[in-house]
């Protein structure tokens, strides 16, 4: 039971709760009254109301859970929930390890500090167990795990499993490139998925949840192989992929009237579409690289357009060698860093500062004239 400085005389007093437990024959301590066994009927109601939800509970949510639905004190519902562990109804469980009643009430008078669960008294049969450690085995390279024979230390390893997915799933998420994000619905059926048979943490339903989506589960497994290799491999690639797509067509859509450039277009964006585009790689990187080639072209045509027309002004102004040079260096220089770009959108700026400078020319020069 973890506590913070603003709750240390609350948890003094459950010290002395905890002191106060009795675990010999109850007869000795009450007369069991009917009204006695409402409070442990309801008390281990409100135990299973708070496990249905997660499949475990830590103990000092449920002390507090059970105080605030019911006027009984801190003391006698711990000492409920201590014979109900004793009648082994419930287990308590300590640093990953189960405790009996007794050693946990040592263990909490040592130090009142620490977390405790109170998890259902369940265990799956023994062959579902042993099918589920069978299917694990195919999900997991980890060594040594077949000797674990405690379920609840085995169903740690599902839920670690379960962990590791979520993670390479939300990292991939993240990391998708809009509009077009890869695997976007498998990415949203993995996490649905594993929300569903991950909904209750306790040993007895995720090891049961395991044994009943054996199939499913494997594919889960495969699919989430399959989307991280993706991401890992491609997802740089693909980034650059949507960035000269979207630059050609949202900015540069005059240049989608060659034939050449629009077929391109018209190919990248089935393949941006497309629902498992992993095998289509080679292929996009193939139209990719020439479409950057017939933009590049194109782009440096029009920059040979305005040096022509700039040259034709120069001419009819009577431009000397110098203006001439200065004039003109501009956009020579452009042509260069067009040549060296790496991708559409760097070409694109380094012709939109080219033709900013061309329009400016006249204001610029008229100076020298």
């Amino acid at each position: 039971m973890r506590i913070t400085h603003t709750q240390y005389d609350r948890w003094i007093v459950k010290k002395k709760d905890i002191e106060n437990i009795s675990l010999g024959p109850r007869q000795l301590l009450f007369d069991f009254e009917k009204d006695k066994s409402k409070e442990q009927a309801m008390v281990i109601s409100c135990i299973e109301n708070k496990i249905e939800k997660c499949g475990h509970v830590a103990l000092d949510e449920c002390v507090q859970y059970i105080k605030e639905a019911n006027e009984l004190s801190d003391a006698a519902i711990i000492q409920y929930i201590f014979w109900l562990a004793k009648d082994l109804k419930v287990h308590f469980r300590l640093d990953g390890e189960h405790l009996e009643p007794s050693e946990l009430k040592r263990a909490l008078l040592k130090s009142i500090e620490r977390h405790v669960t109170i998890v259902p008294n369940k265990s799956v049969d023994n062959s579902i167990f042993q099918d589920v450690k069978r299917l694990y085995q195919q999900l997991s390279e980890e060594k040594g795990f077949n000797d674990c024979d405690d379920q609840y230390e085995f169903a740690r390893l599902l839920a670690k499993k379960i962990k590791s997915w979520q993670v390479t799933l939300k990292a991939c998420e993240s990391d998708a490139q809009k509009p077009f994000p890869p695997y976007e619905e498998e990415i949203y059926d993995c996490m649905h998925f594993i929300n569903e048979i991950s909904a209750k943490l306790d040993s007895f339903s995720l090891i049961n949840a395991f044994y009943n989506n054996q199939e499913a589960i494997l594919k889960l497994s495969d699919d989430v192989r399959k989307i991280s290799e993706f991401y890992f491999k491609h997802i740089e690639f693909w980034k650059n992929l949507v960035l000269s797509f979207e630059e050609v067509n949202n900015n540069l859509s005059e240049l989608v009237q060659n034939p050449d450039i629009a077929a391109s277009v018209k190919a990248l964006k089935q393949i941006l579409s497309a629902a498992a585009p992993d095998n289509r790689i080679p292929e996009a990187k193939k139209i990719l690289n020439k479409m950057t080639q017939q933009c590049r072209i194109s782009l440096l045509e029009k920059l040979d357009d305005m040096i022509v027309a700039m040259k034709k002004d120069l001419d009819a102004h009577g431009a000397g060698p110098d203006l001439r040079n200065k004039s003109l260096y501009f956009l020579r220089a452009t042509k260069k860093r067009i040549h060296q770009a790496n991708n559409i959108k760097n070409m694109n700026l380094c012709l939109i500062y080219a033709e900013e400078k061309f329009d400016a020319f006249w204001d610029e020069i008229e100076i020298y004239l």
